[in-house]
């Protein structure tokens, strides 16, 4: 790697690593950091001096096994087949809590002379496209060596491939990959002296046989490999926790596993037809991704009634009017917890409010999933679905059955309106459904329902644009509040309120980093109308490409459900949450919904 290229990757580094301390050195003139006893060439491509300690870099490299897709965006995740865990202090469950020798995949043992094995694992790196690329085994090991004044940790990647034209794509041509730590302790070693204590982290490679040279991308693998490691080694040591938790609600192993075939049945052929002006490649993929998350959570809610693991477009239980009166075979939710040790309930079909594009309705009824959706506006897309797909996709307006009120009712008929009154315990879906958002989970408790909301733009109970507010009450919180009012009456403090003409600059402050976002407070605000209307919510970050991708999940009751209480009752619960929430009686609320509704009504229909 000469100076040219060197300077150029420092540049590149920056972007990653903070480029004051990051300094990569080019180290492939010298003879290697390490040796082993076996055929292979080794080289030591970069190292630089770091300030992580041995056990934070022991804690690195376990996260970057556990999740490869951190260093190569072509890998789902690593999948865990045998680990000794053997590393003492190593907490349970990090990697995996088991001892379990896979007899078709055992380690690729080495030894390094002077080191002592302390931990083995062998994983099974999963490819983002398994049409393109096959899954690759790999022997993780970690050794360490200790003496007076300087301890040596060092991993190594063996792969389980024993020529380079076998290695997949994502992975480097090389017979092994060492990442090799040193920290040399000041005075007596102790945690006290750490930060005086200085260390280096290096990278290597060991070629295949007869190969002897670098190739641009074997050092470009080894800029991002290592900087990784020094980024995410700094990090930790700088006090970084994470913000966003994936998987909490599904294991990704499941949901990838599902996105996987979904997208390969789905994905192309969609892509192909898409007629909208947005871009395809945002759209399908994040709605075969919902669709994907459903599933699997479908799977743990609810059992498949017999004979409907297809589509059965012939039942005319999804229809409107059959969904609203047949009610024989589905199951209200309340008539069985999804977390209970009990036979779930069958699948009681789904209603997608403000479909959009109709691509999520479209992939799961072709899954078997029985439901319709509906959107204030016709998609073009709904016109390359199948007639059986296009027969559940209706252009429907919702105005909730309490906004209308005497001669309103005679005119939803006559409009085409929908009264927000679905089959008891129809499954409610609201993706990026805008002025919707908020009315979900009052729509499902309305219907004794379980329900998603994934919010996007933040409307209030009129259909109105707002920001929600920071704080929101919860059931326990006596005082109402308007949220419109909130946003108006704070008053900033002194450094939220400056303008940029007080200050001469435009770089934020430490208070408005502090403030939530518009977005992050919509999700809180619908939370929060989900917990007053005895919901206990769930959140999830969606595997989606997206930055709109936070879900609400309202599937578990905090107490009785609301089947102990008439249609009447919640609808009076709902009544006093409106005017508590909004500050007007019910009869103006519901015209502004209806004047909003109509108008949106008019405009034409987006990708979305």
């Amino acid at each position: 790697m000469g100076n040219e290229k060197l300077k150029a990757t420092q540049k590149d580094a920056a972007a990653i690593g903070d480029e004051t301390t990051y300094q990569p050195v080019d180290l492939t003139r010298l003879p290697p950091k390490i040796q082993l006893a076996d055929n292979n060439i080794w080289v030591t491509v970069l190292e630089s001096p770091c300030s992580f300690t041995p056990e934070i870099f022991d804690a690195v490299m376990l996260n970057l096994i556990k999740n490869p897709n951190l260093t190569s965006s072509h890998l789902f995740r690593g999948d865990i087949l045998y680990d000794d865990n053997s590393l003492d202090g190593d907490p349970a469950g990090s990697i995996g809590h088991f001892k379990h020798l896979d007899t078709e995949h055992p380690p690729r043992r080495t030894s390094i002379e002077g080191f002592t094995q302390r931990r083995t694992i062998v994983r099974r790196l999963i490819p983002r496209n398994p049409q393109l690329d096959k899954a690759l085994i790999q022997t993780c090991q970690f050794f360490q060596r200790i003496r007076s004044g300087e301890e040596q940790n060092l991993v190594l990647y063996v792969p389980h491939v024993d020529q380079p034209t076998d290695m997949p794509f994502y992975h480097p041509p090389v017979a092994k990959v060492a990442f090799h730590h040193i920290w040399h302790h000041v005075g007596d070693g102790s945690i006290a002296n750490d930060h005086h204590s200085r260390g280096t982290v290096s990278l290597s490679y060991a070629f295949f046989p007869p190969t002897k040279a670098l190739s641009p991308k074997l050092e470009r693998t080894a800029l991002k490999l290592h900087q990784t490691i020094y980024k995410h080694g700094q990090g930790q040591l700088a006090g970084f926790t994470k913000r966003v938790h994936l998987d909490r609600l599904i294991p990704q192993k499941r949901y990838q596993d599902t996105y996987t075939r979904l997208k390969a049945q789905y994905g192309r052929r969609l892509s192909e037809q898409w007629i909208e002006v947005t871009d395809p490649g945002k759209h399908v993929f994040e709605d075969i991704g919902i669709a994907a998350f459903l599933i699997e959570l479908w799977t743990e809610m609810y059992q498949m009634p017999p004979g409907t693991m297809s589509p059965q477009f012939d039942d005319d239980r999804d229809t409107d009017e059959g969904h609203r009166h047949n009610t024989t075979t589905t199951t209200s939710p309340s008539s069985s917890s999804s977390t209970s040790s009990h036979v779930k309930p069958y699948f009681p079909g789904f209603v997608d409010i403000g479909c959009g594009n109709g691509v999520l309705v479209y992939i799961l009824l072709s899954e078997g999933y029985h439901g319709w959706g509906f959107d204030a506006r016709r998609r073009k897309t709904w016109s390359i679905f199948p007639d059986e797909i296009q027969a559940r996709l209706q252009q429907r307006l919702l105005v909730p059955k309490i906004f209308q009120t005497g001669g309103q009712i005679a005119k939803a008929a006559e409009a085409g309106w929908h009264d927000g009154v679905f089959d008891p315990g129809t499954f409610i879906v609201s993706n990026h459904a805008d002025e919707l958002t908020a009315w979900t989970p009052l729509l499902a408790y309305q219907n004794d329902s379980f329900f998603i909301a994934i919010p996007c733009c933040s409307h209030d109970l009129t259909g109105a644009r707002f920001r929600a507010p920071a704080t929101t009450r919860t059931p326990t919180q006596a005082p109402p509040r308007l949220p419109q009012q909130d946003v108006s009456t704070v008053k900033p403090g002194p450094a939220i309120g400056k303008h940029v003409a007080e200050t001469g600059s435009l770089k934020r402050t430490d208070a408005q980093k502090k403030m939530p976002s518009a977005y992050s407070t919509l999700c809180s605000y619908v939370t929060a109308l989900a917990q007053e209307v005895n919901y206990e919510p769930e959140t999830e970050v969606l595997r989606i490409p997206s930055t709109r991708n936070r879900c609400i999940v309202g599937r578990k009751w905090r107490q009785v459900s609301p089947s102990s209480t008439d249609q009447g009752a919640r609808e009076q619960v709902i009544v006093t949450i409106l005017e508590q929430e909004l500050g007007k009686p019910v009869k103006m609320l519901g015209k502004e919904w209806i004047e909003r509704a109509m108008k949106r009504s008019e405009k034409p229909g987006s990708g979305h």
